[in-house]
């Protein structure tokens, strides 16, 4: 299997990906991603999103 990396391609992939960060930023910061991040505060992944959203672990114990 051959991976197309022309430079139209690659653009068209970092676009989806960019589109798919934000996406899950939004989510995050949502009413039901706060309650997530307090009830799962000392998770690696949720400490990663809340760095990605340019926030401290503000509610660990």
């Amino acid at each position: 299997m051959k991976i197309d990396m022309s430079p139209e391609v690659i653009a068209k992939r970092l676009k989806v990906v960019n589109e798919l960060r934000r996406t899950c930023l939004s989510l995050a910061n949502s009413s039901a991603g706060k309650d997530i991040l307090k009830k799962n505060s000392a998770n690696k992944s949720v400490k990663r999103t809340l760095r990605a959203l340019g926030r401290r672990n503000r509610f660990s114990s």
